[in-house]
């Protein structure tokens, strides 16, 4: 079997997983969801984020799937850092029960019939694009290049290639909700929770501003996705 395509497989069969072993979320935004602050730094094709939270970030995959995400005008894709326990869509991870925080590039698309009112995950790159650290309630990222990016889909191993751009117009915090059918499995991954950071600084090449509060309607994020 192609490895590429096994890959999907361990995907659907480490969502299952999650979903079993994930716990019951409450109505309330979690502190490590609460951005308190974003700041982000695109210089020589590279971008660069500091992000502060509200509580400590859970590397440990006790908390479900969940992550950060940062938008831009000018490109095609979106940046996201996440980890998920049971999920093994990326090269970062050793097996799949690795909670290990990664990058991707991805896609959305707002008409997932599945998700309602949330936008679905739609290309998904399975190389990490930069690094990602957590260290108590800080997330850095960093080396993540900002023009053309090539790799392949986590899921199909379709090839991939995804321009994240400069333009930064948000930050956000978002949970992912995996839809599974009887019969297909893995249908559709939802994005929920979508919470944009309280206090936003964004610096690009000598050039400072302040973003504040761009975007905090929910559907910001959906807003700059690409159907598929």
């Amino acid at each position: 079997m192609n490895d590429k395509i096994t890959l999907g497989l361990l995907v659907v069969a480490g969502f299952i997983g999650t979903v079993v072993a994930a716990p019951v979320l409450a109505t309330t935004v979690e502190s490590f969801l609460v951005i308190e602050r974003a700041r982000v730094t695109v210089d020589d094709e590279e971008l660069r984020a500091r992000l502060t939270t509200e509580g400590d970030i859970p590397t440990d995959g006790s908390e479900g799937a969940f992550g950060y995400g940062i938008l831009t005008e000018d490109g095609d894709a979106i940046l996201v850092a996440t980890t998920h326990a049971g999920v093994l869509d990326s090269e970062e991870q050793n097996y799949i029960l690795d909670p290990t925080w990664h990058n991707h590039f991805v896609t959305l698309d707002q008409d997932v019939e599945q998700c309602g009112a949330d936008p679905g995950v739609g290309d998904i790159t399975w190389q990490s694009p930069g690094e990602v650290d957590i260290n108590d309630n800080r997330a850095r990222i960093s080396d993540v290049p900002t023009d053309e990016f090539e790799g392949w889909h986590s899921i199909t191993g379709e090839e991939l290639s995804m321009t994240l751009g400069e333009d930064v117009s948000n930050v956000v915090s978002f949970r992912l909700d995996p839809v599974f059918d009887e019969e297909d499995g893995l249908e559709a991954v939802c994005v929920t929770d979508i919470t944009p950071a309280e206090d936003i600084d964004v610096r690009q090449r000598g050039d400072e501003r302040e973003l504040g509060s761009v975007g905090s309607e929910s559907n910001s994020l959906a807003a700059n996705s690409t159907n598929t």
